[in-house]
């Protein structure tokens, strides 16, 4: 395969536009856009962390937390589990599977994680640009386990261990890229009211490539393929809620994101909790070329000894068409 499709050019995009630079910018790692690997791990998880414009780090208090800050799974009291898809267009799909177990002999909580990305696309060649007859499926994986406790009554540190997987086409004896990563993190509540800070560094690792070697095309013979870096992201930020009373609850975050192959963005995100049922949500990514504005509403209930939660998101994707998100969560 030499050539790609639209759809593989769809794709890309939108897995590096979230995170997209003007291109004039060089400051603070623009001039290390697209140079990660694995770009797949920065499609954020959960309807109602995309809903508040991924402000979500100092928030993190659902299964969710496993890949926003793994701190957060230590402020669960209950087992946890929430599946979530992400619907791009040209039926791009992403799944994701969080389960979250409270454990008093460990004293802490055990999180497992697992998501999965696929998208069949035809094969196209230099004899064959409008495609050869065949196709081959891109796909995307990750699994991983989280451990976090709480501290003292005020700090919460959360660990993480994933292996991720990017096939771009193993039939048809294209490359695949795997790497054993890593996440950190915490949450710090002040003292004062509700007010928290914090910090999270995912998939940090070393630099990943497809193993083996390839016949080059201009004729230079056998090569190895190239390494890159993993897509490492640091955030920080602040959460508090400004508002809370019996039937009203109003929870504020301003978060800062650093990638690795990128320069920093900001930004903000709102939840107001009616009736501790009905949510609404708001959030806006500023710095960013696209999927800029986020909106969504949760609903909550319980039904005997079961609590559940569904959340939906919508993210305006400018150019690219917008996305839609769904979650269903339950603690049993």
């Amino acid at each position: 395969m030499t050539g790609s499709v639209k759809k593989m050019a769809l794709l890309a995009a939108l897995l590096a536009l979230p995170c997209a630079a003007h291109a004039q910018d060089q400051q603070l790692g623009g001039q290390r856009r697209g140079t990660a690997s694995l770009e797949f791990l920065k499609i954020g998880v959960g309807a109602r962390a995309e809903a508040m414009g991924e402000a979500f780090v100092s928030v993190a208090n659902d299964p969710s937390a496993m890949y926003w800050n793994p701190a957060g799974v230590a402020s669960l009291q209950r087992r946890s589990a929430q599946i979530s898809t992400t619907q791009y267009p040209a039926d791009i799909r992403y799944n994701h599977l969080s389960v979250v177990f409270p454990s008093e002999a460990l004293d802490g909580s055990i999180g497992i994680q697992i998501g999965g990305l696929a998208s069949d696309m035809p094969e196209t060649d230099e004899f064959h640009p409008y495609g050869t007859g065949r196709t081959f499926t891109f796909t995307d994986f990750v699994m991983g386990a989280t451990y976090a406790r709480r501290f003292t009554d005020k700090l919460l540190i959360g660990f993480g261990m994933k292996f991720a997987r990017e096939d771009y086409g193993s039939q048809l004896d294209a490359p695949v890229t795997q790497a054993l990563l890593f996440d950190i993190g915490s949450i710090y509540y002040i003292g004062f009211r509700s007010l928290r800070v914090g910090m999270s560094l995912t998939n940090f690792g070393g630099d990943v490539g497809p193993r083996g070697s390839f016949v080059s095309s201009n004729g230079s013979g056998t090569r190895s393929y190239d390494t890159f870096t993993a897509p490492t992201t640091f955030r920080y930020g602040v959460g508090f809620e400004p508002l809370e009373r019996e039937n009203l609850r109003v929870t504020a975050a301003l978060e800062a994101t650093q990638p690795s192959d990128n320069r920093i963005e900001y930004r903000v995100g709102t939840e107001v909790l009616f009736q501790g049922h009905l949510a609404l949500r708001s959030g806006y990514q500023i710095r960013s070329d696209a999927f800029k504005f986020s909106a969504g509403a949760g609903f909550k209930g319980e039904i005997s000894s079961l609590a559940g939660e569904v959340d939906y998101a919508y993210t305006d994707g400018g150019p690219l068409g917008h996305v839609n998100r769904l979650s269903l969560q339950v603690a049993f």
